[in-house]
């Protein structure tokens, strides 16, 4: 027999308001709440037809054990330190960047997709997951509608999410409805890495250190700061030239010291 109770344990749902809601509460209703309120809404859903399912079965076969591309590009992120000040509370690097890349991804919405049974599904929804380091090993809890949350809304989520993790307390809910994944390695002075794509997502972004460097300017030495983004793609869904797009929207929002105001 199903324990409702336990699966409602696992998402904080209320099944006696639940079923003030919704009458007698079942297996079926129980169901349909939690892909309601904890699953990614669809955009648009397409079958994997064609010469994209032709590449895809190819690409599955040459690169079994490692299907994913990963493209580099240095950024400036002078503003995004800028950016970090002016923000109300002085939140952490991450959750800046957590906002800036949901914008990059309303932008370039086929990176906030998912690919499963030969079916690329591309989201509304920007649920991020975030990469962990927990003491029981790596894990990547998600934060939902990131691109609709306040800064300050986030601070509260990302510390909350961070915290349960590394206390061995997340639930089911914390690993559901993901729809792309951000892995920030900076903080342990990563210059450059591969992420590993969380599937059945199609793209994850990795984070390295914020280093300075020298660069000519009018022919003359000057010290600047300097960080490399990595993202990885599933090439059977995302291009090079595609990901190198959202890298450049990524690029700018991290750029421009007014992209939340």
């Amino acid at each position: 027999m199903v324990d409702l109770k336990a699966i409602a344990d696992q998402y904080d749902i209320d099944l006696e308001q639940l079923q003030v809601e919704k009458g007698e509460v079942s297996l079926e209703v129980l169901q349909a709440y939690i892909v309601e309120h904890f699953y990614p809404r669809i955009q648009k859903e397409e079958k994997v037809l064609g010469f994209r399912k032709v590449i895809a079965e190819r690409l599955s076969e040459s690169y079994r054990n490692a299907v994913h591309v990963t493209i580099n590009m240095d950024i400036d992120p002078t503003n995004l330190l800028v950016l970090k000040e002016k923000t109300q509370g002085n939140p952490s690097l991450t959750v800046i960047m957590l906002k800036l890349v949901a914008f990059a991804l309303k932008d370039c919405p086929n990176l906030n997709a998912t690919l499963e049974d030969n079916v690329i599904k591309v989201y509304d929804s920007v649920n991020i997951c975030v990469a962990v380091d927990a003491p029981y090993g790596l894990v990547t809890p998600v934060i939902r509608d990131v691109d609709k949350k306040s800064v300050a809304d986030l601070v509260t989520e990302y510390e909350d999410v961070v915290s349960r993790a590394r206390a061995g307390q997340l639930k089911e809910k914390d690993f559901v409805g993901g729809t792309f994944t951000i892995t920030n390695l900076g903080m342990l002075g990563v210059d450059s890495f591969t992420p590993v794509i969380n599937p059945p997502q199609v793209a994850i972004l990795g984070i390295n250190r914020i280093k300075d460097v020298v660069v000519l300017e009018n022919n003359e030495p000057r010290l600047a700061k300097s960080m490399t983004l990595s993202l990885s793609v599933d090439h059977r869904v995302v291009d090079g030239a595609p990901g190198a797009r959202f890298l450049q929207k990524v690029k700018e929002y991290f750029e421009n010291a007014s992209a939340l105001e």
